[in-house]
């Protein structure tokens, strides 16, 4: 039996793990922070000697693995190193390791008994770009020999890989869709998949059922981040983005405002996240340096949004009948996706019969499906997270009426998407 069913989704921002153990009830999920940085075995032990008894850290706070006489630091632990920006790095490589941290903080927070005579069953989901999708069979070679004796946290640690799978990033959007709607359904379409991640951006392209090709450059949203940084002082790519999600968040309903034909974006220099990110003491300085910031996201969008349009030009037909849509980042650009594709939000009149809530007329809402803008174009209908963002908050029991749990469903969707594919496959054996 297998004691471990785990879906990994190596971000560039986030580390994504979604997890279920023999005779739970339902998966749990762990997000950890991308950095991997190795390190010698002296300086480990410096440092904990150095830190003696500060409080009590969580196993995920202070997470390392070792393998071979060498030391990799994960997460925030890696923090305390100084880490380098492995953005541009293949993320396979570091993947090994975060899967095999990963494996050890669930054994600990799980409290799962370990024998060194009785190695864990473990079956195990990865996404990787599409352009180290090839490299899948070199990560599961070399991921066997390290999986055969490793330590985590201190802990000595041996595992039988009873299933590996690896699908491109969009993967599991595409596995979730496919299972709602049938082969039959995919052998009749044209269809898309677009996940805009940190680091890259992943197109796949399925002709009738057969995947005809696929691109993840690195075009991530850090490219537009990285823009808004040069244009600006002070800011740092964490920060940035984490005001702008929550700026976003914080006037959904001006953005979604069923009274206008498309999705609008906030207004920045208003927005109390953004506000919050200028340093300047002087009150003239501070209202020109939240201008500055305003003036560099847009500009810095517009340019981000024309290398993501000229490369999606290349790469996606242009008579495709629907494209699935993923990824934190693609909520930022959703308007020009919507032009794009030539979508326009349903809006419906919602009834009731209490005239005191409704009025004699009703209330507008936006639904979550598309009618073609323009009937002189081609009409692609974009489905956000395969429609199952609902089914991962239910699972994982995430307010959606909390930002930060409003963005971490929109971030596991690809990973659940795959983690529900490989749990059913045991069903169909």
């Amino acid at each position: 039996m297998t004691d471990i069913y785990l879906s990994v989704d190596v971000g560039g921002s986030q580390t994504k793990i979604i997890y279920q153990l023999a005779g739970s009830p339902k998966p749990n999920y762990l997000l950890m922070p991308p950095a991997v940085e190795e390190i010698t075995k002296p300086k480990l032990d410096n440092y904990m000697a150095r830190l003696g008894w500060i409080g009590s850290p969580s196993p995920d706070q202070q997470l390392w693995v070792e393998w071979n006489e060498r030391v990799v630091v994960l997460g925030d632990f890696a923090s305390c190193f100084d880490p380098q920006d492995r953005i541009k790095e293949l993320k396979y490589e570091n993947a090994l390791w975060k899967v095999l941290g990963a494996i050890g903080l669930i054994v600990e927070t799980s409290n799962i008994k370990v024998s060194p005579k009785k190695p864990l069953k473990v079956e195990l989901a990865l996404l990787l770009p599409w352009n180290e999708y090839s490299d899948r069979r070199k990560f599961e070679e070399q991921l066997r020999v390290m999986l055969a004796g490793f330590g985590v946290r201190n802990t000595p640690l041996k595992v039988n890989l009873q299933r590996f799978l690896c699908r491109p990033e969009g993967g599991g959007l595409a596995a979730v869709r496919i299972k709602q709607q049938g082969i039959d359904w995919l052998r009749s379409q044209q269809l898309g998949v677009l996940m805009f991640g940190h680091r890259n951006t992943t197109a796949l392209y399925f002709d009738r059922g057969q995947l005809k090709l696929g691109d993840s450059p690195l075009l991530g949203f850090a490219n537009m981040l990285d823009m808004v940084i040069e244009m600006t002082s002070g800011l740092d790519r964490e920060r940035l983005a984490l005001a702008i999600f929550q700026a976003r968040y914080a006037v959904q309903d001006e953005i979604y405002n069923p009274n206008y034909s498309h999705t609008r974006r906030p207004n920045w220099s208003t927005c109390a996240a953004i506000i919050a990110l200028a340093s300047a003491k002087d009150s003239n300085l501070r209202d020109k340096e939240i201008q500055d910031i305003d003036k560099a996201i847009s500009v810095a969008t517009a340019e981000y949004w024309d290398k993501l349009q000229r490369w999606m030009s290349r790469v996606l037909p242009a008579q495709l009948d629907e494209v699935i849509i993923g990824g934190g980042a693609a909520y930022h650009v959703e308007p020009e996706l919507e032009k794009y594709f030539n979508c326009e939000p349903k809006i419906e009149t919602q009834s009731s019969l209490s005239r005191d809530s409704y009025g004699s007329g009703g209330t507008k809402i936006r639904t979550s499906g598309y009618k073609s803008k323009n009937y002189n174009k081609h009409f692609t209908r974009m489905i956000w997270s395969s429609g199952i963002s609902e089914q991962v908050k239910q699972t994982f029991n995430l307010e959606k009426k909390q930002f930060g749990e409003q963005c971490t469903s929109s971030r596991l969707v690809d990973c659940f998407g795959l983690f529900d594919y490989l749990v059913g496959l045991e069903s169909k054996e």
